[in-house]
């Protein structure tokens, strides 16, 4: 069957779901985009160098996939899909997102990983709905301060990349169950990440491949991540990074 009769047939079903995974899709079909009943769309694993702005015409669209395509970027028209809440764009070549993008409303699962961004915009933000966000293997060098006003967060994972440090305003995050920051630049981390209960039962931490001050780092050689946390958590710690910091400086 053709891709243009499966789109057809999609189209005349009022299909809630297509699947379009390896197709050889250079562009998107204008016909696809006259799916507007389509809750779910799987783009994966094609040869995609954009994704039409005019996709914001799948106005029911709740679950988008467009890993391992060739994108540079995602539609600025995005946002507008209000009832987007599923978005899968990992092993592409985005390098930013797009303009408004902290603007979807309804998001709760984001997988930008295996990308080429480099900073996220404070914009980022206002997506307060999200309970998953997956970043790793990108370039981001820092975060910005507004990702503690993603209090929903379970899942965040940030792991190869650039950081060398993370905001204060982390601490936010109390809902965090599953963190994921080794193979990083971290030397330390504030102080208000400690409060993140996230040595509780069925959480997981992990923070190996860090270049971390050597008060730290003699803690995870056993992968005690309790007792990491209960040094971040003491009245000296903070006296001890700068104390790190000083002896840094003069090498």
């Amino acid at each position: 069957m053709g891709l243009k009769t499966i789109i057809e047939n999609a189209r005349a079903s009022n299909a809630t779901a297509l699947d379009l995974n390896e197709q050889g899709l250079k562009h998107l079909p204008a016909e696809l985009l006259e799916v507007e009943s389509l809750t779910r769309l799987n783009l994966a694993h094609n040869r995609l160098t954009d994704v039409s702005e005019n996709i914001v015409r799948l106005k029911n669209l709740e679950m988008l996939t467009v890993f391992g395509n060739k994108l540079g970027e995602l539609p600025k028209t995005i946002n507008g899909i209000r009832t987007l809440k599923f978005l899968t764009a990992s092993h592409n070549f985005i390098y930013e997102l797009p303009q408004g993008f902290g603007s979807c409303p309804s998001l709760v699962f984001l997988d930008m990983s295996c990308n080429q961004l480099k900073e996220l915009s404070p914009n980022f933000g206002f997506l307060t709905t999200l309970r998953s966000l997956h970043l790793s293997d990108n370039h981001l060098e820092t975060l910005p301060a507004e990702i503690g006003k993603l209090t929903q967060l379970a899942t965040l994972v940030l792991c190869n990349n650039d950081l060398t440090s993370l905001p204060d305003e982390i601490g936010n995050l109390q809902s965090l169950k599953y963190c994921l920051l080794q193979g990083n630049k971290l030397k330390s981390l504030p102080k208000s990440f400690a409060t993140i209960p996230l040595e509780s039962e069925g959480s997981v931490l992990k923070l190996y491949k860090n270049p971390w001050y050597p008060f730290l780092a003699d803690i995870l050689e056993d992968n005690n991540v309790q007792a990491f946390l209960d040094v971040m958590r003491s009245d000296s710690y903070q006296d001890k990074v700068k104390e790190a910091e000083a002896k840094k400086s003069k090498k």
